[in-house]
């Protein structure tokens, strides 16, 4: 029976793929780690027969103990607070020391073609978005590690929730600073999950060594997705040029994430619709349409 531990598993993505995992292959011995104590008692409670353990990848040594046993590992970082100059190297350090991990799944966001060197100081402090991930996808390639990456240069859909949901719901408006605007491909965050997934229960050499560029199909700027909101909650949905809402939303970090969005309007205009969900997962990939129906319930 194959072991596979989730670093990071109270987040979106890793916390949806654990119960996936569960779900519908409940042979497998899964191990899911948080940093903080708190996260390990809510996973306790979500996943009673799951492997519960806590390790940071500041801290070496609850790594190497996080990953006794583990045949796999999936790591996706959360922005703005992780460190990947500290972090990336503890966690290649700690793999490499176990010697006996087939595949490493790693979650990345790179434009084809963007370097951290491009990027430039100013962006990479933000440790967000690509800004982490071109720092980190560079040490995995030069560690001999069996890697494989899930590259997902564009918006997930659940920024929808987190970023214009409320907003929407209380005034039928899409409320969001102008200059953050752009013709963005969208892709689900189910999508995602599914083909994390699949990577982690195919065999080892079908994807080892290679990286899978996720993206939706379609661009989208706050004008047309307004439209689609508008269509799938049968009320008209603005757009409204206001940072208040976000400024309260990020707080500390709404700095941050402003500077990060000065590259990213420009930086993601480049990146080329992939049909690799259809190609791994045998079926269409979700639309932001179909999404929004589906969701429906948080704007009205």
């Amino acid at each position: 029976m194959e072991s596979i531990l989730i670093l990071g598993a109270t987040g979106n993505i890793t916390k949806a793929t654990a119960q996936l995992l569960i779900r519908k292959y409940p042979e497998i011995s899964l191990r899911l780690a948080s940093s903080r104590s708190a996260g390990c008692e809510r996973l306790r409670e979500q996943f009673p027969h799951a492997d519960v353990v806590q390790a940071d990848w500041y801290d070496y040594e609850s790594l190497v103990n996080a990953m006794k046993g583990v045949d796999r590992i999936f790591i996706v970082v959360p922005d703005f607070v992780t460190d990947e100059n500290v972090a990336t190297p503890n966690i290649i350090k700690a793999i490499q020391a176990n010697g006996k991990i087939k595949q490493v799944v790693r979650l990345i966001s790179i434009p084809e073609g963007l370097t951290a060197e491009k990027l430039g100081e100013e962006f990479l402090a933000t440790q967000c978005g690509a800004n982490t991930s071109t720092i980190a996808k560079p040490l995995f390639d030069a560690s001999n590690i069996p890697m494989t990456y899930i590259n997902v240069p564009c918006w997930i859909m659940f920024n929808l929730e987190m970023f214009l949901a409320q907003e929407i719901k209380a005034s039928r408006r899409l409320v969001m600073p102008s200059v953050t605007d752009a013709d963005r491909l969208w892709v689900a965050e189910q999508d995602i999950v599914d083909v994390a997934a699949k990577i982690l229960t195919d065999r080892v050499e079908d994807h080892v060594g290679k990286e899978h560029v996720l993206t939706g199909q379609v661009r989208y700027n706050y004008a047309q997705v307004a439209e689609l909101i508008s269509q799938a909650i049968n009320d008209t949905v603005t757009v409204v040029d206001d940072a208040e809402p976000l400024k309260q939303a990020m707080g500390d970090l709404y700095d941050k994430l402003m500077t990060y969005y000065r590259h990213e309007v420009k930086d993601y205009l480049a990146v080329k619709p992939t049909d690799t969900i259809e190609k791994l997962l045998k079926r269409p990939q979700m639309t932001l349409a179909e999404y929004l129906q589906e969701k429906r319930s948080l704007f009205v």
